[in-house]
């Protein structure tokens, strides 16, 4: 209890509290990390970020940026930019703030993660001026998901036409099934549209499905809800796609999180050069500032 009194005293408790924190990163050697991550990957980086020796900070964006990636690449670009201009509003305000109780921070962060694959060129462009910029060596998330980019690759070709399923996802998307296709149609019907019209623009709308054959649910380790296996089959089944179950692989975000960053896996940019697609294998490399 008086340990608990002295760390909590008045007026001096955050500053204690981020004391206690340096002097264990010190000793332990653990980095403190800024994480900008899509909410796609919420369930499985809160659980690594939980069990990391590393001090966490996360930033959550929000899921479909991927669909406009100039968008993405702007709300990227400016949350780096908050961070190291100190603007940041969901990050402790390095050596405290005035206007009230915001903990003290002496430590800047080691690097900025970018919790995303290069998601249709939406994370080519971004660069940072005083941090290191580190990124996975994947197309999208689903190289995430499944631990490398070369299980990705053999999954592409086993699995062609497949559209992926995960519980991040789920929870934090509007998945296709049969549900999001019912409120598309009221939608529209609220919007004037008559049945014959609706009908046609509706198909016209869902006409990209013919495009799939196959849908796959990823079962992570950590956790797993029988009803988004039930969901994804059942999604399957209203789109005739082949349904499979496929085993998830924490192994790539771990070491994404743990600071064990190997040329292979993830591209580590210096400050001053930025993050540019390579259009091989390694799929992301590094190019100077113009």
């Amino acid at each position: 209890v008086g340990e608990i009194g002295g760390v909590f005293g008045i007026g001096g408790f955050p500053c204690r509290i981020f004391a206690v924190w340096t002097t264990v990163k010190k000793a332990v050697g653990a980095m403190r990390l800024k994480l900008l991550a899509c909410k796609a990957l919420s369930r499985e980086l809160s659980y690594l970020s939980s069990l990391s020796s590393n001090i966490i900070d996360v930033t959550w964006i929000r899921q479909g940026y991927h669909e406009t990636p100039d968008v993405l690449r702007r709300v990227l670009q400016s949350e780096i930019d908050a961070v190291e201009s100190g603007r940041d509003s969901h990050t402790n305000q390095l050596g405290g703030n005035s206007d009230g109780i915001t903990p003290y921070v002496d430590e800047d962060f080691d690097a900025i993660l970018i919790g995303y694959g290069l998601c249709s060129n939406g994370t080519a462009g971004l660069y940072a001026r005083k941090h290191r910029l580190v990124l996975p060596r994947a197309h999208d998330c689903i190289t995430l998901f499944l631990g490398s980019k070369e299980r990705y690759a053999r999954y592409f070709k086993e699995l062609p036409g497949c559209f992926w399923y995960t519980a991040s996802w789920i929870e934090n998307s509007s998945m296709p099934c049969e549900e999001s296709q019912k409120r598309q149609a009221a939608y529209y019907r609220e919007k004037g549209y008559d049945e014959e019209d609706l009908d046609f623009f509706l198909k016209s709308m869902n006409d990209w499905t013919k495009a799939y054959q196959n849908a796959a649910y990823i079962r992570m380790p950590f956790f797993d809800k029988q009803e988004h296996q039930e969901f994804t089959r059942a999604a399957a089944d209203f789109y005739h796609w082949r349904y499979t179950l496929v085993e998830g692989e924490l192994s790539l975000l771990g070491r994404f999180l743990s600071g064990d960053w190997n040329e292979e896996d993830f591209l580590i940019v210096p400050p001053g050069e930025r993050i540019a697609p390579s259009y091989d294998e390694t799929i992301v490399r590094r190019e100077p500032c113009v």
